[in-house]
């Protein structure tokens, strides 16, 4: 199980998960999803830290027991800087170790974000991303992203859907509890989701900020091809951009869901915390 702390240094605006390990040799930092909390990766903690990988998170702003209005993980500044402290926490606890930095959806998109331009991206010595929100399988483009915009100007925290299906997720049996989930949500705000949508498109297009600071460091790029809310296409764009590089790894899991971490229909997603496992151990 979890202990939680506080984040003194970001005026305990959110709140941190630190998931115990026996003789850790690394630390990873999770960045989880929208609407979702950092508790549902207790599963993922646990069989890493089995191995010797102590996990360490935080619900972001807007999230499980953080503060701030639901679904509002903004404005993305102050969210890079969340990271940067969640870091700086890791740092603390456990003083010497290796930090990873794995974001898995929205937490991608923060991830890949962090990744180019965040104030301690040169720390984590590896950066995994899992399922980014690159492009959504139901895109918001043209008139749709305008109008979005456009109200988004006047009622930033006004919230909107960002409904989710248990069954869309990945395995029931893991995924589960997830609708009944007290600290799960199912709410994004306009500036949230104008942010992402942004950001996202930058990604795919390579014209986002980038401070070069983490080039050159293994970097693991999942996503599972039967994903019904991040679509796989935007991935494919960020990959093909790293593809010549030796420090760049793409997979595609056949058949897993949005969670690769928690499989699909006929899978358990055992694999892939496995892959994680290996990619942060192997030298």
């Amino acid at each position: 199980m979890y202990d939680n702390f506080g984040f003194e240094k970001r005026n305990n605006e959110v709140v941190g998960y630190d998931f115990p390990c026996e003789d850790p040799k690394y630390v990873m930092c999770i960045i989880h999803g929208i609407g979702e909390c950092a508790g549902r990766y207790q599963r993922m903690a646990d069989k890493l830290g089995a191995r010797g990988i102590a996990v360490m998170s935080m619900d972001l702003r807007g999230h499980g027991i953080s503060k701030g209005v639901r679904g509002d993980a903004a404005p993305r500044k102050e969210v890079l800087a969340d990271v940067d402290a969640l870091i700086e926490y890791a740092m603390e606890k456990y003083p010497g170790l290796p930090v990873i930095l794995y974001g898995h959806s929205m937490g991608g998109n923060i991830g890949l974000d962090y990744r180019a331009r965040g104030g301690h991206n040169d720390i984590p010595v590896k950066y995994i991303i899992s399922a980014p929100w690159i492009e959504l399988v139901n895109s918001v483009d043209g008139a749709k992203f305008g109008f979005l915009k456009f109200i988004g100007k006047f009622v930033p925290k006004k919230q909107i859907s960002s409904s989710c299906p248990e069954e869309d997720l990945g395995n029931p049996e893991f995924v589960r509890p997830y609708v009944d989930n007290p600290l799960v949500h199912d709410k994004i705000t306009f500036r949230c989701a104008i942010e992402g949508l942004e950001i996202g498109k930058a990604l795919a297009e390579g014209t986002n900020e980038d401070n070069h600071k983490a080039d050159g460091k293994p970097f693991l790029l999942m996503h599972g091809d039967a994903d019904k809310i991040c679509s796989i296409k935007g991935t494919r764009k960020v990959a093909a951009r790293f593809a010549d590089k030796p420090w760049f790894t793409f997979i595609e899991w056949p058949g897993y869901y949005h969670e690769i971490h928690n499989g699909g229909p006929n899978a358990t997603g055992e694999e892939v915390i496995k892959k994680i496992g290996d990619f942060i151990l192997e030298d």
